[in-house]
């Protein structure tokens, strides 16, 4: 990696600049909703509001079910708003310079529009369950599909099972109904054996998961019993964020030097130093007496 390399930094000049003009429609409009369709008993909704976009997705038949899934800064596209995917970035701690990267649950497609700018060479699949949210991802949030970049509407599950074994380099999963809860065949032994499966040696798997009540202590033994390390990251909200990979644990020291030396080469516009601390390696699962 070479942050100053010129044909580098020239790509990132012409994709901002490209991403920016994807949002001037946004930045022009007045406050207010500016996209709504109906999906699977649910409104997709996009609003403006003070100089952000946020993406929702509310539950026809309750009243406190509204679950802001994106959230943009339109005068600063490429910051990451939500605590929890900057949390992800840390990913980048174990495979600083991934070539194939698999992303799920786009969302406004953020998280994506950021790997895809600092990662210039990496490829990047990415895949949504619900054809609305691709649908404002790609009208309201500038996200765009390229050579590099591909978008597939369907199931993590199934996108995973067609996928080729040893992939890639780093799973991104961020998978939630509206009220928070992952989907229960997406926190299976299966599906974690699957990941495993799809991952290169070495890879690592991210994912961000509902940490209230005791689901989230058996999914953590369930991951642990595919990845044999594993850490999590508290958020600034309800969830954490998981990272389990073959590899051997990383000292303190280590993390926080790695993390340093990753927020110097690409220089992001969101805190990313500061959540190493956060990390806590998991004890290993004990045998059974």
């Amino acid at each position: 990696m070479n942050s100053q390399d010129p044909e580098r930094l020239a790509w990132q000049e012409s994709n901002r600049a490209a991403l920016a003009a994807r949002l001037d429609f946004a930045l022009k409009a007045e406050d207010d909703t500016l996209f709504t369709q109906e999906w699977n008993g649910h409104f997709v909704a996009v609003t403006k509001e003070e100089n952000s976009l946020r993406l929702w997705l509310i539950d026809q038949k309750a009243d406190d079910t509204d679950w802001v899934q994106s959230i943009l800064y339109l005068s600063a596209p490429l910051t990451l708003p939500m605590s929890y995917t900057q949390a992800m970035m840390l990913a980048l701690i174990w495979h600083p310079d991934p070539k194939q990267i698999f992303v799920t649950g786009l969302g406004g497609g953020g998280l994506a529009n950021v790997l895809h700018h600092y990662l210039w060479q990496s490829r990047i699949d990415c895949v949504e369950l619900s054809p609305p949210v691709v649908a404002a991802a790609i009208g309201c949030f500038g996200f765009a599909p390229d050579e590099r970049m591909s978008l597939t509407t369907g199931d993590a599950l199934e996108a995973l099972k067609a996928a080729r074994p040893k992939s890639y380099d780093i799973l991104f999963l961020d998978l939630f109904f509206d009220n928070g809860e992952t989907p229960e065949h997406l926190v299976t032994d299966d599906f974690f054996r699957l990941c495993y499966s799809r991952l290169r040696p070495g890879g690592l798997l991210t994912m961000n998961l509902g940490a209230k009540g005791p689901d989230f202590a058996q999914r953590l033994e369930t991951i642990g019993a595919s990845f044999p390390t594993v850490y999590t990251c508290r958020g600034h909200g309800s969830t954490q964020v998981v990272f389990a990979t073959e590899r051997p644990p990383i000292s303190a020291f280590a993390l926080t030097q790695q993390a340093a030396a990753i927020q110097q080469e690409h220089n992001f516009t969101f805190p990313y130093v500061p959540w190493v601390s956060r990390l806590i390696q998991q004890r290993p699962i004990p045998e059974p007496a």
